[in-house]
């Protein structure tokens, strides 16, 4: 992957790194059903950022992060479809990985990519075993079935927070526009009639309220703008 594309996608994967509770509890149970459906004590739900394997939810681990280095599911987020390894000590890629050469000993390994709504490999749900095997057609239909779900997951929380900050932002819009733009523009409209009751009226003070009056509004304005510009997308 060049590096240009490696940057865009672990941009990507910093859009989904931090959960609502409660859609923790959710990947929680999804991983539960792989471990569950493909008959392997280890399942996870990770994320992979540059150097390091986030682990989101697991089963038949306590660990929270993994090294990218020695990870499979570096590999796994290379391709499309999913990864499945049958006996890892015979594959070159991973024969001297610690897991596997060391405790726990790690044979089996398959995965499913987890995907960002712009389409980029954020990470994978996958599922481990100690001994060597395969699965199914129809294990695999649902490892990338119960993946498509996480990715749901994801993006649905990403949404609901993004919604929330929206929402904060037009919050903070109305309260200036409610509290700072109408005492400038009450003095402009104030001044104007005195103008218009004094037409060729040549008190300074007039012209030098109107004038700050003026650059209250433009300093609003542009305070509002700012909030705006500043809404992440």
């Amino acid at each position: 992957m060049d590096v240009a594309t490696e940057n865009k996608r672990v941009s990507a994967v910093q859009r989904y790194l931090d959960f609502n509770v409660n859609r923790e509890k959710d990947l929680q149970e999804i991983a539960m059903l792989a471990s569950v459906i493909c008959n392997s004590p280890i399942a996870l739900i990770t994320l992979m950022d540059y150097d390091i394997q986030l682990i989101k939810a697991k089963v038949g681990i306590d660990a929270t992060v993994m090294p990218r280095s020695t990870s499979f599911c570096t590999h796994a987020i290379e391709k499309d479809q999913i990864m499945v390894v049958n006996d890892a000590s015979k594959d070159v890629r991973f024969a001297s990985a610690p897991v596997v050469a060391n405790d726990p000993h790690i044979r089996f390994y398959a995965s499913a990519n987890l995907k960002s709504y712009d389409g980029y490999n954020v990470g994978t749900l996958c599922v481990y075993d100690t001994t060597p095997k395969d699965l199914t057609s129809q294990q695999m239909e649902c490892l990338a079935a119960l993946a498509n779900q996480v990715s749901h997951i994801m993006e649905l929380d990403r949404s609901l927070t993004q919604l929330k900050k929206q929402n904060a932002v037009l919050r903070e819009v109305a309260r200036i526009e409610s509290h700072e733009l109408r005492q400038p523009v009450a003095s402009i409209m104030g001044l104007m009639m005195l103008l218009k009751e004094n037409p060729y009226t040549e008190e300074p003070e007039y012209l030098d309220l109107l004038d700050k009056s003026v650059n209250q509004l433009d300093e609003r304005i542009r305070k509002i703008v700012s909030h705006i510009n500043h809404y992440p997308e």
